[in-house]
């Protein structure tokens, strides 16, 4: 609270400094050269420099703000342009004409002119609805609108009013520190109090000697390893001003005393002396010590010392005596409480160990885990200095670091009307290089370029042979056209020239065949066609569906799922479990349009009853099977390396299997959707 009074002094000390400033500045004001020679570097003409310094003039005598003179400016001077460019430097010359910032605008006169126009604006409807005969529903509103006000009005005065005592209170706060140290500053230092400093004085350094003596300090930090503190020296005792000058006066009189007491001490020998006669009889000397016995005590003097060398100070004797046992009275029904806790305590630990069996069971004991481990939020009631946010652009702990100018002043030269388009970047879905869609020609199309094509070959092979560059080729006889081709020959022997004609048949079949079976592919070959067909490049994204079937235990229904998934070269995994058989499947868009219509459509699961291994009659009892697709999506690469199909026993094994591909979330939506099927089936229409 001292803090906050404090910050609230200093920015009131501030804001009456900024405040006389500008007082002055406007006071002393720039004189009216300063405006000529604005108006002579931006406009031209002469009647709209007169304008404008008379309009300028006129502001100033008024004290008008930065609007109204921007609009008695801009009313001025023709150009927008060079208007906003003459404001800009009358405001730089003229610093009562900037913009008010945040902390110099006075919020209640803002607010007080506004419910002033509001309540213009409402005279002004009510007089033009009465008038249309809509006075009835605008005085509703009105009264609702002075409602609200009414309202604002309250709470803005009780936000005054706390912040007023808690200004109050943080006055008397500071007002109460200041006193606490005037005080300390005059307490009159006693004579009992030097007394106790000096004997603190004296205790320690008796302690410093006979730490000395024994050694103690030394042989701790040897067996504890660990160093010891310093005691406290005369050095560490501190004495203010008023403190030493008493205790150099103490130690004076002490002094004084001393030489006082030794010379009376001297008188009173002196006087004894001249009393005792010189032949009076002596007191006779004591008996001496005999030496076994000084041997002795100082063998056991060191026995002494030697068992201090050893002894470890930190361990304190106790006696040997029992503790007195006293009486302990229970009350009434404690006992009965503690059982009734025990029991408690027990039924919850069951309860706890229940439903962690039924987690692990389920798959579900990792979220419940991360349930209990997270921590829970607490909000701190502490009003900070600055937001975070703030820090970070201010680059300071307090908002005191924020200029009293404007905006537009700071940054004139940096902000302008210009804006920056950034570049657009592609997605990366899209490929590199733009793709065309393909263009088929018809049937009569395909034919008339065969034609053409052939036309042109034999075209330019007979040209060819027109010109000798190639040998004309023999003609092409047949059985049918025998006697026309070779006439004469056919007539003096028709069996030879049949025979000739038959080979020639012959050989031309084969010639075709030939060549048929060159241009024929191998299995190889074959199988790579197939095999592009089939492929899609999934190296931008890899789509994936998940199907929930009740049961799987038919053999030719299990084999198609699985035999359709391998040819179309997808991956993925059949995961058989005895209430959920997961298949899911990952390919391109091809592939999963042919699989889903395979699913779905093709093979027939409601011909199966649950449980059996061959498709049932329409009448047969039982639970029909049914196949189900629970998600399919896009991801960013494969989970899966080919298709296999795994069994699980619990379902924590099932997850498992997954959790290892990183697709648990799969078992998640399946066992989700299966118990909220269950649920529906259970429930009684």
């Amino acid at each position: 609270m001292l803090r906050i009074y404090e910050n609230v002094n200093r920015r009131k000390n501030s804001k009456e400094n900024g405040t006389k400033r500008r007082e002055k500045s406007s006071g002393g004001g720039m004189g009216r050269g300063e405006l000529e020679e604005i108006c002579d570097r931006y406009l031209s003409r002469r009647e709209e420099q007169q304008k404008v310094t008379e309009a300028v003039e006129r502001c100033l005598r008024k004290g008008y703000d930065y609007d109204k003179m921007k609009d008695r400016v801009l009313e001025a001077i023709s150009d927008s342009h060079r208007a906003h460019k003459v404001i800009s430097a009358i405001c730089i010359a003229y610093p009562q004409f900037r913009k008010r910032t945040k902390f110099e605008e006075n919020t209640t006169d803002s607010k007080r002119s506004k419910k002033e126009r509001g309540r213009s604006r409402s005279r002004e409807r009510s007089r033009k609805d009465k008038e249309r005969g809509k006075d009835a529903d605008r005085d509703n509103r009105d009264k609702d609108r002075r409602r609200r006000d009414d309202e604002v009005n309250k709470k803005e005065i009780e936000k005054e009013k706390e912040k007023e005592k808690l200004k109050n209170l943080a006055k008397e706060l500071y007002q109460k520190k200041l006193e606490e140290e005037e005080a300390k500053r005059n307490v009159v230092v006693t004579e009992e109090t030097l007394r106790a400093k000096e004997l603190m004085y004296k205790a320690q350094q008796e302690i410093e000697e006979r730490k000395r003596q024994l050694g103690l300090a030394a042989a701790a930090q040897t067996l504890t390893g660990v160093t010891a503190q310093p005691a406290p020296t005369a050095k560490n005792v501190a004495l203010r001003p008023q403190e030493a000058q008493m205790f150099i006066q103490a130690s004076m009189n002490k002094k004084n005393r001393v030489d006082e007491l030794k010379a009376k001490l001297a008188k009173a020998t002196s006087t004894i002396n001249s009393l005792v006669r010189p032949n009076a009889p002596v007191m006779a000397p004591l008996p001496d010590i005999p030496p076994g016995i000084l041997k002795e005590r100082e063998e056991e003097y060191l026995q002494e010392e030697e068992l201090l060398e050893f002894m470890d100070p930190r361990i304190s004797a106790r006696p040997a005596e029992r503790k007195k046992k006293m009486f302990n009275f229970h009350e009434k029904g404690e006992f009965e409480q503690l059982a009734n806790k025990q029991r408690a305590v027990a039924k919850l630990e069951r309860l706890q160990a229940e439903i962690s069996q039924a987690a692990k069971s389920t798959g579900i004991s990792s979220a419940v885990k991360l349930a209990m481990i997270t921590p829970a939020g607490k909000s701190s009631d502490d009003v900070p200095d600055i937001e975070w946010w703030d820090s970070i652009v201010l680059e300071s702990d307090s908002y005191d670091a924020i200029p009293d100018t404007s905006v537009e002043t700071r940054f004139k030269d940096t902000i302008s009307e210009l804006v920056e388009h950034p570049i657009k970047l592609k997605p990366p879905t899209d490929p590199m290089t733009p793709q065309y869609l393909k263009v088929y020609l018809t049937s009569k199309e395909r034919k008339k370029i065969r034609r053409q094509n052939r036309k042109e070959m034999q075209k330019e092979r007979t040209e060819m042979i027109r010109i000798g560059l190639a040998k004309a080729p023999a003609p092409k006889v047949k059985i049918s056209n025998l006697m026309r081709v070779l006439g004469s020959d056919a007539v003096q022997d028709p069996t030879k020239m049949e025979a000739h004609v038959r080979k020639q048949m012959a050989d031309r079949l084969k010639k075709h065949q030939q060549a048929n079976a060159e241009r024929k592919l191998t299995d190889e070959q074959k199988a790579a066609k197939k095999t592009k067909k089939i492929a899609e490049d999934t190296s931008l994204a890899v789509h994936v569906a998940v199907y929930r079937v009740k049961s799987l235990l038919h053999p030719a229904k299990k084999f198609k799922v699985e035999m359709n998934a391998k040819q179309l070269q997808m991956t993925g995994v059949i995961l058989l479990h005895k209430n959920i058989n997961l298949v899911v499947v990952e390919g391109g868009p091809k592939q999963q349009k042919f699989y889903k219509n395979l699913m779905l459509n093709r093979i027939k699961w409601e011909d199966e009853v649950i449980g059996q291994k061959k498709d049932a009659d329409k009448d047969a009892p039982g639970e029909r099977n049914s196949c189900q697709l629970i998600w399919e999506g896009q991801v960013k690469r494969r989970n899966f390396r080919d298709f296999s199909v795994v069994t699980a026993t619990i379902e924590k094994q099932a997850r498992d299997l997954l959790e290892k591909h990183n697709v648990a979330h799969y078992w998640d939506v399946a066992y989700s959707t299966t118990v909220l099927l269950d649920g529906q089936d259970a429930t009684p229409i």
